[in-house]
């Protein structure tokens, strides 16, 4: 069920930015979330934290209603196609159908695998374990209106292949979730106003909605994204298919989607990398 619009006491939480110091990050290396991060800091073999303490996110009620969020905790499925987590991950984002009666599948990145995160939209908004979120077409990030955490997202250069990226490029332009905007208004109130993405169909502006195009089906761009993680560390990703593979094919060849499609039904890459 939706979850419904309300007023909160704003949070009384501050932003604990650190940042990313000079210390070399090995790819695959260090601990899992939660698990000897000072250690692995301490060690050098992991970069420094970019932040530590969650902040107060704005536009919640707006995110509720425009969004559709919801109550249920998503009942999709994660799972590695592949002996080496990344090279090509399942996730099941279907939510019950096109009116989506689950929330979206939070998921964060370790170096074993990419693993679920078992909580509600509601509480999404105030958790700093999710780095992603599926749900039918639209991905979000943990920053801005979308969550409380500090994972940026940047587009690589037109033509970056997933392989042939070894490193974050300099000079990347780094998003953080701004699909509401969140100036303040001539009241002194924050707009909240909503800005959708630019297909027209109505999902938000999400920072890595352009992995897909639309005209009559989500056709994929391949193009290659950076995450910037809260632990400090970089993930190159890129979504292979919204549909299943052999109707993904169809439509990016050809502008249509036979049925059944398996809309929903993800396979990304990722791979952690070492910082410009």
């Amino acid at each position: 069920m939706n979850l419904l619009s309300r007023s909160r006491l704003p949070a009384l939480l501050t932003t604990a930015l650190v940042a990313c110091g000079p210390t070399p990050m090995v790819v695959d290396g260090g601990a899992p979330p939660d698990a000897g991060v000072d250690a692995g800091v301490d060690a050098g073999v992991m970069p420094m934290p970019r932040c530590t303490m969650p902040t107060t996110v704005l536009c919640e009620d707006q995110s509720i209603q425009r969004l559709n969020f919801r109550a249920a905790v998503s009942t999709g499925t994660i799972t590695e196609e592949g002996a080496t987590p990344g090279v090509t991950t399942h996730i099941d984002a279907r939510a019950g159908g096109m009116a989506a009666t689950e929330a979206y599948v939070y998921v964060r990145f370790t170096p074993q695998a990419l693993q679920k995160v078992d909580i509600n939209d509601d509480a999404a908004l105030r958790s700093m374990d999710w780095d992603l979120a599926f749900r039918r077409f639209v991905i979000r990030i943990n920053s801005g209106v979308g969550g409380p955490s500090c994972v940026a997202a940047a587009r690589t250069a037109p033509g970056t292949t997933f392989d042939g990226l070894t490193q974050v490029p300099a000079g990347l332009s780094w998003r953080t979730e701004e699909y509401f905007t969140t100036a303040a208004g001539a009241d002194g109130g924050i707009q909240c106003e909503f800005v959708p993405d630019p297909s027209g169909i109505g999902g938000p502006n999400a920072a890595l909605t352009s992995y897909w195009s639309y005209q009559s089906c989500v056709q994929m761009t391949g193009n290659v994204f950076v995450l910037h993680l809260k632990d400090g560390r970089y993930v190159k990703f890129q979504v292979l298919s919204y549909y299943d593979p052999g109707p993904q094919m169809t439509c990016n060849a050809t502008g249509n989607v036979p049925q059944p499609s398996g809309a929903a039904n993800f396979r990304i890459k990722w791979a952690y990398i070492p910082g410009p």
